[in-house]
């Protein structure tokens, strides 16, 4: 850690997630001086127990039609997929109520469209960092995927599936044997399933958000583990970042990438962004000894299975609305296990671990990354929700772009923080 008052660098990076790593990294590539700036360890928040998928496929805004019939019953479940404290609605109710308007279908439609733009370039942008750090052995591009119990249950979702392949998502249908062949350890009841090729995912992904990180100092990054209290403008124009031991450090650009903490400077410059935090717990399980090829997604209880080195298994998902401070719901992980029996059988739960994290969520699903309005040289990425592993290469890409004054080759509009 730097003890000096001042110190100069050409843009920080606040928040050394996967998205402040991988941005810091894209842009140390493209010839920037690069400070990157964390009060922790890097890769040690919400980026440590994500579930290691990239989710190619997932262009439909969370707000998507038919899902405003389904909250109702999922919050009356405190153990269902989605979940909500009521004692914080009333800090919620904005939230909400913008989440509700983004279920608009003409909404839903611009928002695929946006969501789709970003997604269908992840693999292109994530391959050259992935080589360049070293970490192509971890990345397994096997597919994914989404089991559905009966024809019927396929049926209602056939609609969904068709707009994304409409929205450039290659998948394909398999039944019964079909299931079997490509997961042989899936249990009989899964009737029909849908294989998206594109997707991929990840062993490990602390490792592997480690190793961007580890890829960015061997280039020449600079990492100063410090709290930033606060960005320093000055005539319109942003000149470093405040930090509580290190001084100072200047910069002619500032890239805030602090996942729902994001939200401090946004207040400081007086940006409104409706940022919550969509709360989501894991259970990682060692020795679970099931080998698993596929990422595994179960459509009707809205969970994942990630297969980890070793036979391991990491079970995630659902979404839990609640401040970010609240106390964790620890059955919310445990339950993740009696599921994912009825998936793949039992397995052995010795030296399992369950975690929970604050994913930085905004109502209609698309991130929030590029400048912000009236101080030039501040930037913004946040609001990945549980894309942040996804997108943290494009991410990295556009705000590179934006940075070194290069033209996108698509409308960025969508993603820019004066949406709301």
């Amino acid at each position: 850690m730097s003890n000096s008052q001042t110190s100069s660098a050409g843009t920080v990076v606040v928040g050394a997630g996967i998205v402040g790593i991988a941005t810091a990294l894209q842009l140390r590539l493209a010839g920037c001086e690069v400070t990157l700036v964390d009060r922790g360890e890097p890769a040690m928040e919400t980026s440590y127990g994500n579930a290691g998928a990239f989710a190619v496929s997932d262009v439909i805004p969370l707000a998507e039609p038919g899902v405003l019939r389904k909250v109702p019953g999922w919050m009356l479940d405190p153990l269902g997929p989605l979940a909500m404290r009521w004692r914080y609605l009333p800090t919620l109710a904005p939230w909400l109520l913008r989440f509700v308007a983004a279920s608009r279908p003409s909404r839903v439609a611009e928002l695929t469209r946006a969501m789709a733009t970003l997604l269908n370039r992840v693999n292109d942008d994530y391959a050259p960092l992935i080589e360049r750090a070293g970490l192509t052995h971890l990345w397994r591009r096997h597919g994914n995927l989404t089991l559905y119990r009966s024809e019927e249950e396929f049926g209602a979702a056939q609609g969904a599936w068709d707009d994304k392949r409409h929205h450039g998502v290659g998948w394909n249908k398999l039944v019964n044997g079909a299931i079997r062949e490509q997961e042989p350890v899936l249990r009989e009841e899964w009737r029909c399933a849908v294989k998206v090729p594109a997707w991929s995912h990840v062993d490990d992904p602390y490792t592997f958000s480690r190793g961007l990180f580890d890829a960015f100092i061997r280039e020449g990054g600079r990492f100063v583990q410090d709290e930033v209290l606060a960005t320093v403008s000055s005539a319109g124009r942003i000149s470093g970042v405040e930090t509580a031991n290190s001084g100072r450090l200047e910069a002619d650009a500032v890239v805030i990438a602090c996942g729902i903490w994001s939200d401090r400077f946004t207040a400081q410059h007086k940006y409104r962004i409706p940022l919550e935090s969509e709360r989501g717990y894991h259970v990682t399980l060692p020795n679970a000894g099931v080998e698993l090829h596929h990422f595994i997604q179960c459509a009707s209880e809205s969970f994942v299975i990630l297969p980890m080195g070793n036979g391991g298994l990491r079970l995630a998902g659902t979404v839990e609305l609640a401040h970010r401070d609240a106390p964790p719901d620890w059955r919310r992980a445990h339950i993740l296990i009696d599921k994912a029996k009825r998936i793949v059988g039992d397995f052995d739960t010795t030296d399992m671990s369950v975690w929970m994290g604050n994913r930085p969520s905004v109502p209609d699903t698309v991130p929030v990354i590029g400048p912000a309005p009236d101080t030039a040289g501040l930037y913004f990425a946040t609001g990945h929700g549980h894309l942040g592993l996804t997108l943290a290469a494009t991410t990295g890409v556009l705000l590179t772009d934006m940075i070194q004054r290069r033209p996108s080759s698509f409308d960025v509009s969508p993603y820019r923080l004066n949406r709301f």
